[in-house]
């Protein structure tokens, strides 16, 4: 479903309203805990809202029909002339189209664009421009002001004086800040605030150098807690979410809050830092009364904003306000399940199914039956433009038959769809033929194989690049050459490093020696996906070429030939192996710990003895898992030497070997793999340009 559609909208609408209102309501109820717990919620709520629409195509479909559904008109037909749009639906999810009978098409048109005005301009254009100038109107004042501001505090420079940087230093310090933060000068009686994403700053009026030591500390622990919090980053969140929402009046909503929360909770880091919650609020109404909000950015953090300070005061002096903010530990895990939530909500189908309906231009020329007894439908003044069937075997037709007849319309549109797509690949625009490599991609079809291959050929190293990652999707075994040759030769290291991948997707063996030549590619990261790929391939004959990739320059290809030479249980590779456990990079060691662990060579155990002395923790604990895999007595005295190791994972992981050793029952593997995740990049970024 477009976003750009009635049906977009309103989708992006109703999830965002939840979104938003369920923050609302639960920031109610912890309208007695802390500020900062509350603009955690809200931050949540604005991030996901604005991460909806780009999750839209990533998350997994999945139907709760809530709403009903508009009726839908799809048509599928005989065109003269190529593919263009032939009907008209209101964007719903894409319901799976049947043809009422078998017509001979010269070409077929799918048709999902609205109407068009006598103008020439849709709905959905008309509607994504009117979206557009709406959040041009919200954007712009954001980067004026940030301009602005930009040129202003360049020219007035900063305070420098050692007072200031020593007292800086002194409250950085005790806020736990590892931020370098710049201390700028603004115009006299300006507000003080925070600004900056990549280099911070806190601007001060140039009259702060009359302020009293008690004042100076409060306005710059209140504005170095913004610079801790990263509350820029959240008020240009809600300012992004203001542009795309700005038709949505809880969006509005969400941002005041955010705006409201985040001073309290800067003001409760001042309290918590010793100052009197009295003196304190007089600081702020003292600002408020002498100072006025410079032009800039709506992220500057001005300190004392006239709008906000009565709600502020009173929060500074009741004694009963909760002043520490949620555990690192909960923050996190609050982030995560609202992650997951946003995943789960982008892709929450919500409308009703409707029933099936088609149409196709040969049901105008075909009777019910297909062979023609029917009279050509006009479409009456009174009439829809396009008359529906229901797309339903006659009563008299065997099953079976209906099925035989489903399933050649199927192959039809199959056809026609992929080689129009195939045409596509070949159109003057780079973004089109790389939209339709993609789709040709997802349809999974070995017919689409040539043309994919023949765009490993294209002149633009993006085309080329997802080219090769959907030959991979194909899994085509017949576009192993091509992809061998572009692995080879091609310029760009981007469409070797897909080439690789697309290679041990594909899972060919006629694919080793492409894939053993690319070791010696002189980009780091071709070699690295190239061991991969060969550790995909689970092929004996790429043995040789991952024990040579063991002795790369680069640790990572190192470390990934180690696991792939363990996943193939190759023997051969237990002297290079060892080797590698004397490499200069732990993560290497460890790698090649888990592979002899996989291997199970008794040859392995002098060396894996010997690694239970290694420096890092991590290929001691990897040694100790692999002596237990291997079950040989000699590891006994060392595992029990490892007992008394200093670190407490090595000395369970060596008591789990001894107990393999020994041959008790129980549980056979209470720690099955020290390393949770043996492969160091399993997947590195196998879609370069994912499809619009």
């Amino acid at each position: 479903m477009s976003i750009l559609t009635l049906d977009g909208f309103t989708d992006l609408f109703l999830k965002a309203t939840l979104v938003l209102g369920l923050a609302g309501v639960v920031a109610i109820a912890l309208r007695r805990g802390s500020a900062a717990t509350r603009h955690l919620v809200w931050t949540l709520a604005v991030a996901t809202a604005l991460a909806l629409p780009a999750l839209r195509g990533l998350a997994p479909r999945w139907a709760l029909p809530l709403l009903p559904a508009m009726p839908t008109v799809v048509q599928i037909g005989p065109v003269d002339g190529g593919l263009e749009p032939v009907a008209e639906h209101d964007a719903r999810p894409a319901p799976v189209v049947r043809i009422a009978s078998p017509p001979q098409p010269r070409a077929l048109a799918v048709a999902s664009a609205p109407p068009r005005s006598a103008s020439g301009f849709d709905r959905a254009t008309l509607l994504g421009a009117l979206w557009l100038a709406g959040a041009l109107l919200v954007a712009a004042p954001l980067v004026v002001g940030t301009l602005r501001i930009s040129l202003h505090w360049r020219r007035r420079g900063s305070f420098a004086s050692p007072d200031w940087a020593l007292l800086l230093r002194d409250i950085a310090s005790s806020l736990e800040l590892r931020r370098a933060v710049r201390l700028l000068r603004g115009r006299p009686s300006s507000m003080p605030m925070a600004w900056g994403l990549l280099r911070p700053a806190v601007v001060l009026p140039e009259d702060a150098e009359a302020w009293s030591v008690d004042r100076r500390r409060a306005v710059l622990t209140h504005e170095l807690g913004h610079v801790k919090r990263h509350d820029c980053l959240t008020q240009v969140l809600a300012q992004a979410a203001c542009a795309l929402f700005w038709f949505h009046p809880l969006v509005w909503v969400a941002a005041w809050r955010l705006r409201v929360e985040r001073e309290r909770a800067c003001d409760d880091l001042v309290l918590r830092a010793g100052a009197s919650g009295a003196d304190y609020a007089d600081h702020l109404l003292q600002l408020a009364r002498g100072a006025r909000a410079g032009a800039g950015p709506a992220w500057a953090l001005a300190m004392a904003r006239p709008s906000q300070l009565e709600g502020r005061l009173l929060a500074i002096l009741d004694p009963s306000q909760e002043r520490r903010g949620p555990s690192r530990a909960l923050t996190a895990s609050t982030a995560a399940a609202a992650a997951l939530g946003a995943l789960l909500l982008a892709g929450l189908q919500p409308w009703t199914q409707p029933v099936v309906a088609s149409t196709t231009l040969a049901e105008n020329t075909l009777g019910a039956d297909g062979i023609g007894n029917a009279q050509p439908a006009v479409p009456q003044p009174d009439q829809p433009a396009v008359r529906l069937a229901l797309a339903t075997p006659q009563p008299t037709q065997p099953a079976q038959e209906a099925q035989e007849r489903q399933t050649r319309r199927s192959q039809v549109a199959s056809e026609a769809v992929v080689a129009a797509l195939a045409e596509a690949v070949r159109d003057q625009d780079k973004d089109v033929r790389r939209q339709a490599i993609a789709s040709l991609g997802e349809l999974r079809v070995d017919a689409a194989a040539p043309a994919l291959a023949g765009a490993l050929r294209d002149d633009d190293a993006e085309v080329r690049a997802q080219a090769a990652f959907a030959l991979g999707e194909l899994r085509a075994s017949a576009a192993v050459e091509a992809l061998g040759q572009a692995l080879a030769s091609d310029s760009e290291a981007e469409v070797r490093q897909q080439a690789a991948f697309a290679l041990g997707q594909i899972r060919a063996e006629s694919a080793v020696p492409a894939l053993s030549a690319a070791l010696a590619d002189k980009d780091a990261e071709v070699r690295q996906q190239a061991v991969f790929a060969l550790g995909e391939l689970r092929a004996q004959s790429a043995v040789d070429g991952l024990m040579k990739a063991l002795k790369d320059s680069d640790d990572e290809v190192r470390q990934q030939a180690a696991f792939a030479l363990g996943e193939l249980r190759a023997e051969s590779a237990v002297a290079s192996l060892t080797t590698a456990l004397k490499d200069s990079q732990a993560d290497v060691r460890k790698q090649a710990a888990f592979a002899l662990g996989e291997i199970r060579s008794p040859q392995a155990v002098p060396a894996l003895i010997d690694a239970l002395k290694d420096a890092s923790p991590e290929v001691r604990e990897q040694a100790a898992f692999a002596l237990g895999e291997i079950g040989d007595e000699r590891a006994s005295e060392p595992l029990m030497r490892a007992l008394k190791d200093a670190t407490t994972d090595v000395r369970r992981q060596a008591a789990f070997a001894l107990g393999q050793l020994a041959g008790e029952g129980g549980n056979p593997n209470p720690n099955p793999n020290p390393n949770p995740n043996p492969n160091p990049n399993p997947n590195p970024n196998p879609n370069p340009n994912p499809r619009p």
